[in-house]
């Protein structure tokens, strides 16, 4: 929780509050970029496993490399919305600072219920992401495996 100085206006909070949406503006943007990463990435490494004649070892090591970044990404994806949850119980924290107060009414945005109601449905995007990025993931292994004991 956000613990603030008490005063008679609280002068303070807008700024707490706009430098924290700015915030997690910039995680959103780069959560979005890294989906971006994520598809160009399996767009052009997948064919080169299943769609060219080479060798073997080379597909072995596609597959691996292919893997690895693969993970990386997707681990990067999430600890984005693990801090685009902090920031949002963040400013709930601030929009509920007032609520005793009739005259202290604030805008409620992330505290509002139909934000939570979109925020966790298993329709947005970043569940879907998340399931899809987890099935590519297992083709990847599927793959690497397929490829080391054709090795040996």
């Amino acid at each position: 929780m956000i613990h603030l100085q008490e005063s008679p206006t609280r002068d303070g909070e807008p700024n707490i509050y706009g430098a924290l949406a700015t915030m997690r503006n910039g995680y959103l943007q780069g959560q979005w970029q890294r989906v971006q990463m994520f598809l160009v990435f399996n767009t052009v490494a997948l064919p080169l496993i299943f769609g060219t004649v080479q060798p073997e070892q080379v597909k072995l090591i596609i597959c691996v490399v292919g893997l690895g970044i693969h993970m990386v990404i997707l681990q990067a994806t999430l600890r984005a919305d693990g801090w685009i949850q902090f920031l949002d119980a963040r400013m709930i924290n601030l929009e509920q600072l007032d609520d005793e107060d009739p005259s202290g009414v604030r805008v409620k945005v992330f505290s509002h219920p139909d934000f939570a109601g979109k925020r966790y449905s298993w329709l947005a995007s970043r569940k879907a992401f998340g399931f899809f990025g987890l099935a590519v993931s297992a083709v990847w292994v599927w793959q690497s495996i397929h490829y080391f004991r054709l090795l040996f």
